[in-house]
């Protein structure tokens, strides 16, 4: 090589350096977000984040489709809809027409229930006679098969008949043209009109018009409510339901035919993924209220299992909102609170697992930004006089080569909460935050903005703000923060998890049974709540199984030297706000709502305050603790990371 051309090599080799070293371009970064909407194999979900109203926030809407004048009982084919009018007639219609078409097939006297099951109709009468005929269009012959007393409900379930009876109990038998027995198998109040979506029992019950469902596995399995009327997507009236191709169908006492929907708006799991050098990350972000550990646990086995990425190097952080479907234990809430539903857990993962290859998939060069500021959309709620963590962050990918944006993550704290109008309170949605990555990616031109909330245990947005006023307020903040002065993340990528027993103040055996007295007999929600916790509490003294620390987990993820601080639980504002100080000179983002969300997380001064608070006190009995941390319980959690961060 001659001196020319080894000095130009050199040259070369030099400036790259230099680009490498000034802008990090050595980082792959790919971006992808999947829908966790529930689908049309999940009929309603029950919406976190709120123990009230008592009779519970559900999905579940009805949309006008029809008429069915004076139906009195329904049932349904895989392709058909039959009603029984009052009149002693039976109808049917197409089951995919927009507008059905009820085609008359024969007399039907008296009716109090029919179901239909392989190419037969039953039907129970006034008379306490169950019948049967063929369920084609003409008008066919019924036959008497036995007695059914008092039926206020009729379903066919694995060639099984069940029924309910006007003394609320719960009665099968098998399908066989004869005189068969009836056999007892639970209760089922009050219930109007009886069906089932192919495994389970579904009902509507008769004076609040309420949803319920069973299990049909075992003899007095008890009922779990998922719909209840909220006069805004679904109104007092259903008179007869029945369950076909993924949807519920009812009629009204308006003689009014209607099918299922749930109320909602997107949401979605995002993944951004970054690579140097062999080392991998990957930040997932969630549109739930939250997550229990064990959860987020099973999701970061599956991905390292299928993409090779250090578990600990998986940060899971949930956006707070309260309108989204249960996905994490409240055990001393309502029973439609306790446990999320697995159909839907597996959506959430699935996608999750989706978003992740999508976004190794569509990874880039790229160059990676970081800047900081400040917002004002929220107040400290437990007192309005303290500080709070006002502080927002951004991290930007650009492509190396073409200079242009790949993706935004922001981080910014303040629960998702309020809403602008009744139907919001009872739909499904991300909140200010799905309308802030919006308007941001349509403002900025940006295919992929993710957000990470950060710890916002205190912080509510402003009473007078609407979701769409306070995204709107911190779009505007964001984008200022592209006229700023941003600084180069450059660096290895490097992660650190571990997790902290904090100590609790436990709740005594005497104060539980306190409560207990004080509360049993009374029906309003708190009450009935704190009678749940008690009797938790008692049982755990009793067995020998009480916590008496609580597991913080603290996750340490660093992406050059763009440093991560997410710690679990929710997290209030004091904890950011003294890492923010503790650290000002580095790229940093504080984050509550991460791998874990299974209690609050206060510090000394919410504890301590005179008269009981939510943070420090009522929402331990709501997420079901034995105890409240002990006062010095930011000393511990800070001293930890402090640690974690040599």
């Amino acid at each position: 090589m001659s001196k020319t051309k080894l000095q130009l090599f050199t040259s070369f080799i030099i400036v790259f350096l230099l680009q490498n070293s000034i802008f990090g371009q050595n980082y792959s970064v790919g971006f992808s977000k999947e829908s966790i909407n529930p689908n049309s194999g999940i009929l309603s979900s029950s919406l976190a984040g709120f123990g009230d109203p008592k009779q519970g926030r559900f999905s579940i809407g009805f949309q006008e489709m029809g008429i069915a004048q004076n139906a009195v009982a329904m049932c349904s084919s895989d392709t058909k809809l039959y009603i029984a009018t009052s009149d002693n007639k039976l109808w049917q219609a197409d089951i995919n027409s927009s507008t059905p078409n009820w085609v008359f097939i024969g007399m039907a006297y008296y009716v109090t229930a029919i179901t239909y099951g392989n190419g037969k109709i039953y039907g129970t009468d006034k008379n306490n006679i169950l019948w049967m005929r063929d369920a084609g269009e003409n008008d066919s012959t019924w036959t008497n098969i036995g007695f059914a007393y008092e039926t206020t409900g009729l379903t066919f379930l694995n060639n099984k008949l069940y029924g309910t009876k006007k003394n609320n109990t719960l009665w099968v038998r098998n399908t066989s043209p004869f005189n068969v027995p009836w056999t007892n198998i639970g209760k089922a109040n009050s219930v109007r009109s009886l069906t089932n979506d192919g495994t389970n029992l579904i009902a509507v019950s008769k004076y609040d018009n309420d949803l319920w469902t069973r299990s049909t596995s075992s003899s007095n399995e008890s009922w779990s409510k998922i719909g209840t009327p909220n006069q805004i997507t679904y109104g007092t009236y259903l008179s007869n339901i029945t369950y076909a191709k993924n949807k519920l169908y009812a009629t009204s006492n308006k003689n009014k035919l209607y099918y299922s929907q749930h109320s909602q708006t997107p949401i979605y799991a995002y993944a951004s993924y970054f690579e140097k050098n062999s080392k991998k990350a990957l930040i997932i972000t969630l549109d739930l209220c939250g997550i229990n550990y064990s959860f987020s646990h099973k999701i970061k086995t599956e991905i390292k299992n299928l993409y090779n990425i250090d578990e600990n190097a998986i940060l899971i952080n949930c956006s707070h909102t309260h309108y989204a479907p249960v996905a994490q234990n409240y055990s001393c809430l309502q029973d439609f609170y306790h446990s999320p539903d697995p159909k839907y857990l597996d959506i959430v993962k699935n996608s999750v697992l989706t978003a992740t290859q999508n976004a190794i998939n569509n990874k880039t060069t790229s160059n990676l930004s970081f800047v900081k500021g400040t917002t004002n959309i929220g107040y400290n709620r437990a007192d309005i006089s303290k500080a709070l963590d006002n502080n927002i962050t951004m991290v930007v990918a650009k492509n190396s080569n073409t200079n242009g944006i790949n993706g935004a993550i922001l981080s910014a704290s303040t629960h998702p909460v309020w809403r602008s109008q009744a139907r919001d309170f009872v739909t499904i949605s991300s909140n200010y935050v799905g309308a802030t990555r919006d308007k941001l990616s349509t403002l900025k031109n940006i295919n992929s903005v993710q957000f990470m909330q950060g710890c916002a245990g205190d912080i509510n947005p402003y009473k007078s703000d609407s979701p769409d006023q306070t995204a709107n307020k911190l779009t505007q903040d964001f984008n200022n923060l592209f006229s700023l002065s941003s600084s180069d993340i450059t660096g290895e990528i490097s992660v650190k998890f571990d997790s902290i027993a904090v100590p609790l103040k436990n709740f005594t055996f005497n104060k539980a049974v306190n409560i207990k007295k004080a509360n049993t007999g009374k029906y309003d929600q708190a009450s009935e709540r704190n009678v749940r916790w008690a009797n938790k509490i008692i049982n755990q003294y009793t067995s020998g199984t009480l916590s008496k620390s609580a597991t913080i987990y603290i996750q340490i993820l660093k992406i050059g030297d763009w440093n991560i601080i997410a710690l679990s639980r929710e997290a209030v504002s004091q904890y950011a706000i003294d890492l923010y100080s503790h650290f000002s000179p580095l790229k940093l983002t504080v984050l509550g709502y991460s791998n874990d969300v299974s209690s609050y997380l206060p510090v000394q001064w919410h504890i301590k305050k005179p008269t009981s608070n939510y943070e420090g006190y009522e929402s331990f009995f709501i997420y079901g603790q034995s105890g409240i941390p002990v006062d010095n319980v930011e000393d511990i959690i800070l001293t930890k990371v402090y640690s974690m961060m040599q």
